[in-house]
């Protein structure tokens, strides 16, 4: 329960995309590949793992808490094994990280002490970014570009419009599972100071902000397919994923409180299938 299983989707969906991208010009390598998943769902393990212990330690996770039960709070775990399993993952992702440096060049390094930097302070440290309402930007950072274009840069050596534009699409559903989040944990967020930006412009903008990252999500490959040169079609095999985008769209403008509790998966999920989608589009 402290690794959050069902919520590894998040890493793993863009890293097949890359993997896809790779794959379609004939430079995808196990090694490498492999290297980077490992490394990037235990960099999701770390952000996990700190924000269950932080959360506790600053009082945001108390026994009015609308979500999945946190180990911590609970007392499954203590405060210091939770920590230490941090620091495991920690070690383990930055491992795989020197590991791929050795295999690409400075930037995967760059991009990899940013995404484990975000892990640890998104809810860690003196002033946790999540606190002060830029985790939903980190998010579409890390679980977006970063993981998109980090998979295929190790594999390619190189980024393209395309990848970027690819990453792009998954850090906006990356953002949803954040506003849906958020939008539960609204009121105990406000009570102990963690300024998301639901709580900043509250409720209505939360059910906006969901709205424009899901659908802006889906107009990217529409859009990618109208103005990209090679107007691959591939991009267009993503509408598939329409009617469940605006079943979960509907959901956030109906449902409030501990019942948006299933749609964190649901939109985890969303990413995963357009993630699959996109893939089968430029490789079949």
């Amino acid at each position: 329960m402290a690794l959050r299983p069902k919520t590894l989707t998040a890493s793993v969906a863009p890293t097949l995309l890359g993997w896809a991208f790779a794959w379609s010009e004939g430079v995808w390598r196990p090694v490498p590949a492999f290297a980077f998943l490992i490394g990037f769902v235990l960099m999701q393990i770390v952000s996990n793992l700190v924000n269950d212990y932080s959360d506790f330690e600053r009082g945001a996770d108390t026994a009015e808490r609308l979500g999945p039960a946190r180990v911590t709070q609970k007392g499954w775990l203590s405060a210091r094994q939770v920590a230490s399993a941090a620091a495991l993952a920690f070690t383990g992702s930055f491992l795989s990280l020197l590991f791929l440096t050795q295999e690409g060049s400075w930037p995967v390094f760059v991009g990899g002490a940013f995404c484990l930097a975000g892990a640890v302070f998104y809810s860690a440290g003196p002033v946790p970014l999540g606190y002060l309402g830029l985790g939903d930007m980190l998010v579409l950072l890390i679980f977006g570009l970063s993981g998109v274009c980090g998979s295929y840069v190790v594999l390619s050596h190189h980024v393209t419009q395309e990848v970027m534009l690819a990453g792009l699409s998954m850090g906006l559903i990356a953002a949803g599972i954040l506003a849906v989040n958020n939008l539960r944990d609204r009121d105990t967020d406000k009570v102990v100071g963690k300024n998301t930006l639901v709580v900043r412009f509250g409720r209505r903008f939360g059910q906006w902000e969901y709205t424009v990252a899901v659908a802006g999500a889906f107009l990217i490959p529409v859009l990618a397919w109208l103005l990209l040169p090679e107007h691959r079609s591939g991009w267009l095999l993503t509408l598939g994923g329409l009617p469940l985008a605006a079943k979960e769209i509907r959901a956030i403008w109906k449902e409030d409180g501990s019942a948006l509790n299933p749609h964190l998966g649901k939109t985890a999920g969303l990413g995963l299938v357009f993630s699959l989608l996109l893939s089968a589009g430029f490789l079949l």
